[in-house]
């Protein structure tokens, strides 16, 4: 007796059409579907990696005077950063971005009291007009600068103290890595002898360890300035009379544009700051 024979043009699309069948019989057995289930459950459990940020907080220092103005203080939080200023060459040494809330003239004690809103990202409003939240998030990174309006207006180094202490505190407690920046001279006169001593003695109080208990990252940019003694010299060739390239000569207080970001440099390398 002669098996079924199926006609030689029917031969190619019934061979096509065992593998489909196979696999439908497989996706009816209970071990097919736990391998796809099983196979879902890894791919929702994989991260997604919040963005790397850091935020820039002081006076005009930050702010990038006289060249250039932060967006904060201009009243558009979408003004962007341009060369030099700190954190546009933070943002491009290390890859992530950096927030200027830099603003000109400001005392520590300013800059404490909108601390929150501007370094932290809470929503906190110091009643400056700019309202209640400046950042989307909070940041991975906080540098603090600050102490020359301080030091101009007479105001005592104790309380410079207190108040850098009690914003690294703050970064502290919110587990965010924190960098205080020292403080730069004034020239031409503008500082006397005894100011110039106040400078020294905050930024001896800085390098001498104070803020080490809450991982404060010090970072010495006043030798880009000056010495740090009256007439004295530092490496860069300051003197609080005489101005290397990286000090704005119009005023003897501020950087070249060269000389923030000199700046950048000096934190990125100081802080051990890395692209992700």
């Amino acid at each position: 007796m002669y098996g079924m024979r199926f006609p030689r043009n029917c031969r190619i699309p019934f061979v096509l059409l065992l593998p489909l069948l196979f696999m439908a019989c497989m996706k009816s057995k209970p071990h097919f579907q736990v391998a796809e289930r099983l196979h879902d459950t890894v791919r929702l459990k994989i991260k997604i990696s919040k963005e790397i940020t850091g935020v820039a907080i002081g006076n005009s220092i930050i702010a990038g005077h006289p060249w250039r103005y932060s967006g904060l203080e201009l009243g558009d939080l979408n003004y962007p950063d341009s060369f030099g200023q700190i954190c546009y060459h933070l943002s491009e040494l290390t890859n992530f971005s950096w927030f200027d809330r830099g603003w000109g003239g400001q005392t520590t004690g300013q800059i404490r009291k909108r601390f929150l809103r501007d370094a932290l990202g809470d929503s906190a409003d110091p009643g400056d007009g700019r309202g209640p939240v400046t950042l989307k998030q909070k940041p991975d990174y906080v540098i603090i600068e600050g102490g020359l309006n301080d030091i101009a207006g007479s105001v005592t180094v104790d309380s410079i103290e207190a108040n850098f202490t009690w914003m690294a505190s703050m970064c502290e407690q919110n587990q965010i890595r924190c960098i205080a920046l020292n403080c730069v001279g004034e020239g031409y006169g503008i500082f006397d002898i005894v100011r110039i001593g106040m400078i020294g003695q905050f930024n001896a109080w800085l390098a001498g360890g104070a803020l080490d208990s809450v991982g404060v990252t010090v970072v010495d940019i006043n030798s880009l300035w000056n010495s740090g003694e009256y007439k004295g010299v530092s490496p860069y060739d300051n003197d609080n009379v005489h101005f290397s390239s990286l000090v704005d000569s119009g005023d003897g207080a501020h950087f070249t544009e060269a000389g923030y970001d000199s700046v950048a440099h000096v934190i990125f390398r100081v802080a051990g700051l890395s692209a992700p």
